[in-house]
């Protein structure tokens, strides 16, 4: 359920939280300090965590509709109970109830979300009436409401087109998500992306596919888990190799997070073997662009054209798999 680029800007932070204070390259493996050691096993067991918040956070947004539809239905009990109650309001409020799409979807979080789900609507409460009134002003909300089945495919197109005038008009809404969960601004793309994906993907009968919460064996935290372990314990040898073909550089003078990229890109050459040299450069290009300066996108590019080249010409990469061994 989880991007693999995902995966690597959360292992990229949590070598750079690693690294925090000392270098990484100074760490004698295997022979860690206990001190070190309990540092290695907090910041491993933090990706592990943050990886799984990112499928928590998923699970959190898709059942957006139905805590709303929740709160709208409280609101329509007071409308009704009224002496002059307004039934066009009254109609209004029961909108999103009208729609099994949104159960579906809320049974299906339920479902699937893990005992330690950190996340609750009800921190966010407060804000559904504000919300509730943008509904109000989007023209295809109004268009919905003249439905009082509406069709499965109409609630597929309502719910897509709900999300993304969320996520792409809305700043204040992406603002409270990001003040909520810290890892919003990393995952928004990912998250977006997947919830497209799962309406899209639902049926009529009721199915949502839905991927449980990742594991300790699942391929994203495995993943994780060995580009973090395998970046850490060969950060003394990556540093040296960059050091031979990086002219008038040394490590000490590259920026951390180019530096940490190059090392993560190494990882990717050398120790997986399933994973296109291609790919992986263009893959950690994309993250340099976002997560480093300016001008570092050009200057990684360089370093890695010549380390593929070198260890690629000294036989290191060894890729396995149709069409990996083409260079």
């Amino acid at each position: 359920m989880i991007s693999r680029r995902l995966v690597r800007i959360k292992a990229l932070q949590a070598l750079y939280s690693f690294q925090q204070g000392e270098s990484i390259a100074q760490f004698q493996w295997p022979n860690l300090t206990p001190k070190e050691k309990d540092y290695f096993n907090e910041t491993l067991s933090n990706l592990i965590e943050s990886i799984q918040q990112s499928h928590d956070f998923c699970l959190f947004l898709l059942d957006f509709p139905f805590q709303l539809s929740q709160y709208l239905l409280e609101e329509q009990t007071l409308e009704k109970a009224k002496f002059y109650p307004d039934q066009q309001k009254i109609r209004s409020l029961g909108l999103l109830d009208r729609m099994p799409l949104i159960k579906y979807l809320h049974r299906a979080v339920t479902d699937t979300q893990r005992k330690s789900f950190p996340f609750d609507w009800s921190d966010l409460s407060a804000q559904f009436p504000g919300w509730y009134q943008w509904m109000q002003e989007w023209t295809f909300v109004q268009d919905m409401n003249i439905f009082d089945e509406p069709t499965f495919e109409q609630q597929q197109a309502f719910l897509e087109e709900f999300y993304a005038n969320l996520f792409e008009t809305k700043e204040s809404f992406f603002d409270s998500l990001n003040d909520y969960y810290s890892g919003w601004g990393d995952d928004e793309l990912y998250t977006t992306r997947e919830i497209e994906k799962t309406i899209q993907g639902a049926k009529s009968n009721g199915t949502v596919p839905v991927a449980g919460s990742p594991t300790k064996d699942s391929e994203e935290i495995e993943m994780a888990q060995h580009l973090f372990l395998a970046t850490a314990k060969n950060s003394a040898a990556y540093e040296a190799q960059v050091a031979e073909i990086s002219d008038n550089w040394d490590p000490s003078r590259i920026a951390v997070m180019d530096l940490l990229i190059i090392k993560l890109t190494l990882t990717e050459f050398l120790h997986c073997p399933t994973i296109p040299v291609k790919v992986t450069i263009n893959e950690y290009l994309e993250i340099t662009k976002n997560y480093s300066t300016p001008n570092s996108s050009r200057f990684v590019n360089g370093v890695l054209d010549k380390l593929r080249i070198v260890m690629e010409d000294q036989g290191l990469i060894a890729k396995s798999g149709r069409g990996l061994r083409d260079k």
